[in-house]
């Protein structure tokens, strides 16, 4: 009853006459992404003179021009490359009278600095080819760059690196070509889902490129296959035109007997022949090629990893080409699971040493081996937790790497940069400043341009050396012209979970106008990992629409929780393992309530929550675990059964159990608990939305849900979209979201047949 006042306000002012219910709804796409174009300098493309070693330049908007700068990377010294005024001056001779350059229009493109003259630069402008020269402020004419030559290459050959042989795939059989006219073929029992053909060759006649690669200069080449036959298969039925067709397609669920097994082939092209590697060590193992695609390998051999089907156990092994053994370099084993978000290894110096990543102190890190896996010393010393390698320098003996929570008082999702020496010493942070942090490293490598952001803060700019150093600052994005339209940054919190010690990071959304004494319903955008919690970090004027679904009404919180984000350490990160459905939902209600606390505007008796994918999976499970707290829900393209849902998913992050049974057998048992056994729990409103072509995340998962809640006698809203995929048609859906808490949580119900538009 405290609310029946406010609301009857609001339902009096949505029947007059003349006053649209679509009109409360562009209320909130005033301020959508694509109606908020104001923003100035939103991007900066900086670019590098002659590698990096003395200059780089870019262009940005100021006013109703585009001016051109240029930086003096060893002093920091801006200065424009040309005075646009001069410039319209010069290329009218050049321009047709119909079309004079303008100062605000110039024209001009395919900018090219001569290496050797690095104040002088070319560029095309109405078909002539133009030299600038910086320093005489003078336009010449100069001969058309030649067009590249184009040399039709052969997309489905393999050369080595003399080019003397070329392996190749017919009828899904490995064939190996030399240049003098010989053709072996090296198999003879591929066949489709077993094919050597890159990509597995599902279908077709299974000819193509072969997935491998040459080992160094050598001509000995490592090729995959894939073995798929066993697994089963999963069926789409594609209902938009013509006559209903089934999508047949292959997917290792969760505890799945049949999985995916990869084979290494060694072919030795001098003698012509090929040997299959012995590489099993794993029971249903996993041969995982790198970051990048390619085997790190040299003429002496090739990397790979193998991991068992539990992921807690990996090897390094080494393909000696000498031998052609397969020999175990580095173990590790890391409990309950390894972190597959973060791991990565690098071979450098041609074999002889190892870049390894390992979480087994419980903060990813860095150690370096030799080639014959002794550990030599850590490379980061636990100050952060280490992400991903960026650069490796062997001869400055140092790389740079991706680091979070090594700076107090800074948020341990963001993104930061470090200098680390190979042989072990104190890390350099390149970039301290306070945000998400992205980097380009000049090609010479003395030089970096750090980008950084929050959400509440645009995205700032400036150039650094490889100390951390700024050399030069650059223009940082403009919203002065959105925010004098009334839009406000968004608040960033940090709050504590439901153990009211681990800090938890997020973002809340707020009207814009807040009307004194009306209380406004809160709703939780979720999305629980664990390989990603989704929370923005950068900067964003409507990350997921929320800020434009706030301002219909509602408090938007956005918040990682435990479990949801490999690069906060190993307990952090697999804090819901065995507990996959529930572990995010009581850190989610503490924040929420935490909100509440903060804010007294905020109404904690009207809770909403909704999410995609795993967000829609944890959105019904918070609505059936949790219906006391969690009245109205949305969960979109939901895994409700994940017992149904990928291999990677369920085991990793839930675990599965290896059996051995009394005769030797080997099998595997995994069982996660879904929604549907929660169905007969439902009691506030929930819509369930699914693609019926989402091969990803089955819609079965979601009719199982229906199914057990229809069982259960519940009422409850669906919508199948037909012909979307996992992603869904993001304009309708998140046009759903605003349309179902408009009527349930604000309790305004919407009559016009036609959505309001929202591309």
């Amino acid at each position: 009853m405290k609310h029946l006042g406010s609301m009857l306000l609001l339902a009096a002012l949505w029947s007059l006459p003349g006053v649209a219910q679509t009109s409360y709804m562009k209320r909130a796409d005033r301020f959508s992404s694509d109606s908020l174009k104001g923003t100035r300098n939103m991007l900066i493309d900086l670019r590098w003179v002659d590698r990096g070693q003395r200059y780089a330049w870019y262009d940005v908007e100021e006013g109703d021009e585009r001016v051109y700068r240029l930086v003096d990377l060893k002093t920091g010294r801006q200065s424009p490359m040309f005075d646009n005024r001069r410039m319209v001056e010069l290329l009218t001779p050049y321009a047709d009278t119909a079309r004079l350059p303008q100062p605000d229009r110039l024209g001009i493109y395919g900018f090219e600095f001569d290496a050797r003259q690095p104040l002088r630069f070319a560029f095309d402008y109405n078909g002539h080819r133009l030299q600038y020269d910086i320093r005489r402020a003078s336009l010449t004419e100069i001969a058309p760059k030649a067009p590249k030559e184009f040399h039709a290459g052969h997309w489905d050959r393999d050369y080595s690196a003399d080019s003397l042989y070329w392996v190749t795939v017919h009828a899904h059989n490995l064939t190996l070509q030399s240049q003098s006219g010989d053709s072996i073929r090296l198999t003879g029992d591929g066949e489709p889902y077993h094919s050597f053909a890159s990509g597995g060759a599902a279908s077709g006649k299974g000819d193509g490129g072969a997935s491998g690669c040459w080992l160094g200069k050598s001509h000995k080449y490592l090729a995959v296959r894939e073995d798929k036959r066993k697994v089963g298969e999963m069926s789409l039925v594609d209902n938009i035109e013509g006559r209903p067709v089934a999508r047949n397609y292959k997917f290792v669920a969760a505890g799945d007997k049949e999985v995916i097994h990869q084979e290494l082939h060694l072919v030795d092209a001098d003698s012509g022949r090929i040997l299959r590697l012995d590489t099993e060590r794993f029971p249903d193992q996993k041969i995982e090629i790198p970051r990048f695609q390619a085997f790190p390998q040299t003429s002496q051999g090739a990397w790979f990893i193998r991991r068992s089907r539990t992921c807690d156990s990996m090897e390094l092994c080494r393909v000696n080409t000498a031998d052609n053994r397969v020999v175990t370099i580095l173990r590790e084993t890391t409990k309950p699971h390894l972190n597959e978000q973060l791991f990565e290894y690098h071979v450098i110096n041609d074999g002889r040493e190892i870049l390894w990543w390992s979480e087994r102190s419980g903060r990813g890190q860095f150690y370096r081996y030799d080639a014959q896996g002794r550990l030599l010393n850590a490379v980061t010393d636990g100050r952060f937790v280490a992400g991903h390698v960026v650069r490796i320098d062997t001869l400055q003996r140092s790389m740079i790497v991706e680091g979070y929570g090594g700076e107090e008082g800074i948020n341990p999702h963001y993104r930061l940069f470090y200098r680390v020496p190979l042989d072990g010493g104190k890390a350099v942070c390149l970039t301290p400043e306070n945000g998400h942090h992205s980097i380009d490293i000049a090609p010479d490598g003395r030089y970096l341009l750090d980008r950084w952001s929050r959400m509440d803060l645009p995205e700032q700019r400036r150039i650094a050396d490889l100390n951390g150093r700024t050399r030069a600052e650059l223009p940082a994005e403009d919203i002065s012209a959105v925010k004098a339209l009334g839009w406000r940054e968004p608040q960033l919190l940090e709050l504590l979970a439901a153990d009211s010690v681990t800090k938890l990071y997020g973002v809340v959304y707020l009207p814009f106008e807040i009307e004194p004494g009306r209380k406004y319903p809160i709703i939780s955008n979720v999305y629980p990992g664990p390989q990603d919690d989704q929370v923005p970090l950068s900067f964003s004027l409507d990350d997921n629409d929320n800020m434009m679904l706030a301002q219909l009404g509602f408090i938007v919180v956005n918040f990682s929780h435990r479990g949801s984000c490999p690069t906060r350490g190993r307990d952090y990160y697999t804090y819901g393992y065995g507990n996959l459905r529930d572990y995010a939902l009581d850190d989610d209600m503490a924040v929420i309530r935490q909100v509440a606390a903060r804010y007294p505007f905020a109404d904690l008796e009207r809770v909403g929550i909704y999410g995609h994918s795993g967000g829609g999976f944890m959105t019904a499970a918070a609505m059936l675990q949790h219906p006391e707290f969690y009245k109205v829900g949305v969960a979109a393209s939901g895994n409700h059964d994940n017992n149904i849902y990928a291999q990677w998913w369920g085991e990793v992050y839930h675990g599965v159990k290896q059996i051995t049974d009394k005769d030797g057998t080997i099998r595997f048992e995994c069982h996660v608990p879904t929604n549907a056994e929660l169905a007969d729990r439902l009691q506030g409103r929930l819509m369930l939305v699914h693609g019926d072509m989402d091969d990803n995340v089955h819609p079965a998962s979601t009719l199982r849900l229906v199914d057990a809640l229809i069982r259960a006698n519940k009422r409850f809203d669906m919508m199948i979209i037909p012909g979307a995929d996992h992603g869904l048609p993001i304009g309708y859906f998140n046009n759903l979201v605003r349309y179902y808490f408009v009527e349930n949580l604000l309790g305004l119900p919407q009559k016009d047949i036609d959505i309001e538009k929202h591309e």
